[in-house]
């Protein structure tokens, strides 16, 4: 050990003789030191920016699924009301399919009308016949059964629904059920309010449960697995979500560019099938944005991080 510490300070005293080898070794153990600091630096950095961003990841799934809950909230409440008016109940009954389609009708026009909510429509089952404006029977038949309230997305004729279906009782027996339900595009309002972006893809595989003015008129391809109604949103952030890659995006849970930060949820329909995706934006431009101040801080941290690097080699040297 003594011999290598002597070898040491000889060696130095030699550098130090020969000028030119002693800046030459201290500019390069310089530079590997601050090459080396910044590899790390970077390293940490970028961890710091993939957290923040699936916290953020985090954050808009579960603010998209409040505001589903409290659509579906909205609906009921809306169809419980509707299976209070005595008139649809006797409407029901006597099987005037009719009549009660005019009563509902007058109904859902009257909300629309009153409301700046998209616009809602409502449908009536009956326990004892099969009516002829029924499309989610299934879940009619399960509702008048179990008399018990459901709510979620379906794919049928009209497009892709949030929809809301609750009995109707009369006295002690259940005669038929209603159902209030309104286009999954009504979700791009509540995001708005809080100024991000919205849009909903379809995956293909559900084409088949759309009338054919949706199939050619309303969804669009976006690449070889889904569609997206991309007149319902803003032009910017759907052209956005074309330059993406979505598989990706789905691996990671996000992606981050010049323009937006991208998020993304699955879209889970009352059967439990994945039937599209939804995703989630936010602007990037400007100094405002979560991106761009995520950035300046990563950027500052980096700056100051290397600063003091540089400062403890050269003072070690």
């Amino acid at each position: 050990m003594f011999s290598f510490v002597k070898f040491l300070q000889s060696l130095k005293e030699f550098l130090k003789r020969k000028k030119w080898i002693w800046f030459t070794a201290l500019t390069f153990a310089s530079a590997a030191g601050v090459l080396a600091s910044m590899l790390f630096i970077n390293s940490m950095t970028k961890d710091v920016a993939s957290k923040t961003y699936l916290e953020e990841h985090r954050l808009d799934t579960n603010l998209l699924d409040n505001f589903l809950i409290s659509r579906y909230d909205s609906l009921l409440s809306i169809a419980s009301i509707v299976t209070l008016n005595e008139k649809v109940k006797t409407a029901i009954k006597s099987k005037n399919e009719a009549n009660v389609m005019e009563l509902l009708e007058a109904t859902s026009t009257g909300i629309n009308a009153k409301t700046n909510i998209s616009p809602i429509k409502i449908r009536f089952y009956a326990k004892d016949y099969k009516t002829e404006n029924s499309q989610n029977n299934e879940f009619a038949d399960l509702v008048m059964s179990s008399k018990q309230n459901i709510s979620g997305i379906v794919a049928n004729k009209d497009g892709i629904r949030l929809i809301g279906i609750t009995p109707v009782d009369d006295g002690n027996s259940t005669i038929g059920a209603i159902e209030v339900s309104q286009s999954i595009h009504a979700l791009k309002v509540d995001f708005e309010r809080l100024g991000k972006e919205f849009i909903f893809v379809l995956n293909k595989n559900q084409l088949v449960f759309l009338d054919i003015a949706h199939k050619t008129d309303t969804y669009h391809d976006i690449d070889d697995t889904y569609k997206v109604a991309f007149h319902n949103y803003d032009s910017k952030f759907y052209q956005n979500l074309q330059r993406l890659n979505i598989e990706e995006v789905i691996a990671r849970k996000y992606e981050a560019n010049k323009s937006f930060y991208t998020t993304y949820d699955e879209t889970i329909d009352l059967n439990g099938r994945q039937i599209g995706l939804f995703f989630i934006g936010e602007s990037s431009v400007g100094g405002s944005s979560f991106v761009q101040i995520t950035k300046n801080m990563i950027n500052s941290i980096t700056t100051v991080a290397l600063g003091l690097v540089i400062s403890l080699i050269l003072f070690i040297f």
